[in-house]
């Protein structure tokens, strides 16, 4: 075997590992695109389960609305009929009237708990 025939092997499985290399990365690249979606998605179940577990923001909120809401089942469809009646006659005052509701509850909260305790994250 020549020097240069060794050499030109040499560079030729350079040039393959570095293809190779190369179609791994895009492999990645493209992986990481196709599951970027449901990170997405698993982030904002997560952030949605923890506002409204017990110990989140909203979570003792929501369960007193859903345990109310059980007992009563009748106010269910009439509360949704009316909101959804509203929704379509007046889309803007719907969102003016939730906005300064969740601002209310925002500002109206609970800061500090007696004995020291520190506030509840949001």
């Amino acid at each position: 075997m020549n020097g240069r025939t060794a050499e030109e092997r040499i560079a030729e499985l350079q040039a393959r590992a570095q293809a190779q290399r190369l179609a791994a990365q895009l492999a990645i690249l493209e992986a990481r695109e196709q599951l970027a979606p449901l990170r997405t998605a698993a982030a904002v179940i997560g952030a949605a389960a923890r506002a409204l577990s017990p110990g989140g923001a909203v979570g003792g909120t929501v369960g007193r609305l859903v345990k109310f809401g059980a007992g009563h089942p009748w106010i269910i469809p009439a509360v949704s009929a009316a909101t959804l009646s509203l929704v379509r006659r007046r889309p803007i005052a719907v969102l003016l009237a939730a906005a300064a509701g969740a601002a209310a509850w925002w500002l109206l909260r609970p800061t500090a708990r007696p004995g020291g305790a520190q506030e509840p994250r949001a």
